[in-house]
């Protein structure tokens, strides 16, 4: 008898196979697919690879992509980038502000490191004689001393500086207390009713309005040149913290709240640049 021959894997695999239609009642044969199993591996793995090909192509043109991580449009790096930078300058703001409430709470406190103005005051004056060993020529002289005369009849001298603004008084009464700088009493204190309206004595910008245990309710505004003002004492307060405030409008009524108070008055302290001012000096009571 003849051997068998040894089919192989191959062999099997190149075998080929018909797929065939039968006619129920004439039992006739057509067929309609012939192949071997390599042959249907090899086109199945073609088709699978082209479908996947037309899928990414798809995906990467169009604007699809944006739906998969890793990739972005250009507006949304613009955006990002964008509100980067919006996010750092409020970072620097909020630091800002912060130094600068705790300052005013400092000052608030009686905190104040009066040594540290003198050495700013110190390094002021000799930038100043800096400037002053600048030679200049005849005209800018002539110049300045125009300005000078102009200046003179529109301003008046706030502790040696020109300040250009009217001062609205706060209120009207009568003063109890003086201000006293060698006794650290930084204002002046004016006798009046409970509830009477306090006003601002220039525009500004409300930076502190809160309740404080010694002084009651306290209201700071921050005016242009360097100018600040404080009302303290207060029953209570219209404006907070931010309110853009103009001269004469009513920003608290009077009262006699804090520990630090004797009778129903207004606590009304000026300060310039960082130091305090006597208050009569420049307003009317």
């Amino acid at each position: 008898m003849p051997k068998k021959k040894k089919h192989t894997l191959i062999d099997k695999l190149s075998e080929r196979f018909h797929i065939l239609l039968v006619n129920e009642k004439t039992l006739a044969k057509k067929k309609l697919f012939s192949s071997s199993a390599i042959s249907l591996a090899s086109s199945s793995l073609f088709v699978f690879l082209l479908l996947l090909s037309s899928a990414f192509m798809v995906i990467y043109i169009t604007p699809l992509k944006e739906y998969f991580r890793g990739y972005t449009s250009i507006e949304l790096r613009e955006n990002a980038v964008e509100n980067s930078m919006k996010l750092d300058s409020l970072e620097s703001l909020y630091l800002t502000q912060s130094n600068y409430i705790k300052s005013l709470q400092d000052l608030l406190s009686g905190n104040i490191s009066f040594e540290d103005l003198d050495k700013n005051t110190a390094t002021l004056e000799t930038n100043q004689i800096e400037l002053q060993l600048v030679k200049t020529n005849t005209e800018d002289s002539l110049l300045r001393v125009l300005v000078d005369e102009e200046d003179k009849y529109n301003a008046f001298e706030l502790e040696g500086q020109r300040f250009t603004t009217v001062l609205f008084p706060p209120v009207k009464g009568g003063l109890s207390s003086r201000y006293d700088n060698e006794n650290k009493h930084y204002g002046v204190d004016i006798v009046m009713p409970e509830n009477s309206p306090v006003h601002s004595i220039s525009e500004g910008i409300v930076v502190f309005a809160e309740w404080t245990s010694e002084t009651g309710f306290v209201i700071i505004i921050e005016h242009l040149n360097g100018l600040t003002s404080i009302y303290k004492h207060n029953s209570s307060i219209i404006k907070v913290q931010g309110d853009r405030i103009e001269t004469g409008e009513i920003i608290a009524f009077t009262g006699n709240t804090g520990s630090l108070t004797t009778g129903p008055h207004l606590h009304f302290e000026l300060w310039y640049q960082g130091e305090p001012v006597d208050p009569e000096s420049y307003i009317e009571f």
